[in-house]
């Protein structure tokens, strides 16, 4: 997994390139690789002013970290796609789209989408916000989830209930997570 596989530049046209890849938020299906991305490639639609998000290969990921342990549950940093700040992770991203971009309706290629591993990544939405608060909502925001739970409760009949309460999975505890970067990896 050293390439982007199944992924063409649409700049220079190169299929499965290896190396950093860049995503477009505000273009559908728009991807350059780093070559292309330094150099400023832009079309009728595609201008160097739109927010990109980095993505690494599998592989380049490794190589960048120099083989430090590092899991899925790991917090990747993601670009805004109104405003292109980079650097948040996905709990952080939902922090700033709520508080600074809220009402804001562009359509927008969703970045953690793009960048998950099995992830859509042409996933595009005029409700950024809310598609982050229900599809991508954790940390923390697993307890408002919870409680959201225990009101439905007894709607759903197929629960598992100990003493009362929905007993819902959660992984990622106790890991230790190092926040260095804002490039991805699928």
């Amino acid at each position: 997994m050293n390439r982007h596989e199944g992924v063409s530049c649409d700049s220079c046209l190169k299929n499965n390139f290896r190396g950093r890849r860049y995503k477009c938020l505000i273009c559908i299906d728009y991807d350059l690789c780093a070559a292309c991305y330094e150099s400023g490639a832009t079309t009728n639609q595609h201008t160097t002013e739109h927010p990109m998000q980095c993505i690494l290969s599998r592989s380049d990921f490794d190589l960048y970290y120099g083989g430090e342990a590092l899991t899925l549950e790991q917090p990747q940093a993601y670009t805004c796609p109104f405003c292109n700040r980079m650097g948040f992770t996905d709990t952080a991203l939902m922090e700033h789209v709520t508080a600074e971009h809220a009402d804001t309706t562009l359509a927008v290629v969703c970045p953690v989408c793009a960048s998950m591993p099995g992830g859509e990544p042409n996933f595009v939405t005029d409700d950024f916000a809310g598609h982050l608060t229900l599809e991508h909502r954790t940390g923390p925001r697993d307890l408002i989830s919870f409680l959201d739970s225990l009101t439905s409760m007894h709607d759903e009949p197929s629960g598992i209930r100990h003493g009362g309460v929905r007993r819902m999975q959660h992984t990622g505890r106790g890991v230790t997570r190092a926040r260095r970067t804002n490039m991805q990896f699928r």
